[in-house]
């Protein structure tokens, strides 16, 4: 009777504890703005270091336009060892005019995202490739002594 307890309390134990690394995680990644902080914003009237004190500097700014800034975030769950899932995704892009002042607000989320097909292609190189036995064997006879001019010559370095 007692053994039978005992290895149902130790299956009891095992069990939760396996059961507790199933819990899902929930990790918030890039951009958190404060409550409130975002709808301050005002076309027209601020620039660039008034957003900046606002809702901090952004995410990234766009690589071929910088009056163009991007606040990114992202929300990620995970079960157990499972690959994680995006659950939501907002960016927020701004866009300043010639003068720096705020002049478009767009924002976009999960919905609007697009999955991007990588290309595989190969970039061709010039020179050739060589095997192994020509690597390995490629720099016999090539090594040879430093050449030295004078090696007795004082270096002129100080005088007596």
């Amino acid at each position: 009777m007692r053994r039978t307890v005992s290895i149902l309390l130790a299956g009891v134990a095992v069990g939760s504890l396996a059961l507790g690394g199933c819990a899902n995680n929930v990790a918030q990644r890039g951009f958190a703005p404060t409550p409130g902080s975002v709808e301050k914003l005002e076309i027209g009237t601020q620039g660039r270091d008034d957003v900046v004190r606002l809702i901090g500097s952004p995410s990234t700014v766009s690589t071929f336009n910088p009056s163009i800034w991007y606040y990114i975030s992202q929300k990620q769950e995970a079960w157990a060892f499972l690959k994680p899932e995006i659950i939501d995704q907002n960016v927020m892009q701004l866009t300043f005019n010639d003068s720096g002042r705020l002049q478009a607000i767009k924002k976009y989320d999960l919905k609007d995202a697009e999955d991007i097909v990588m290309v595989s292609r190969i970039t061709p190189t010039a020179g050739k490739e060589l095997t192994i036995l020509e690597q390995i064997l490629g720099n016999v006879g090539r090594f040879s002594t430093p050449k030295q001019s004078n090696p007795g010559a004082p270096t002129g370095g100080g005088g007596i």
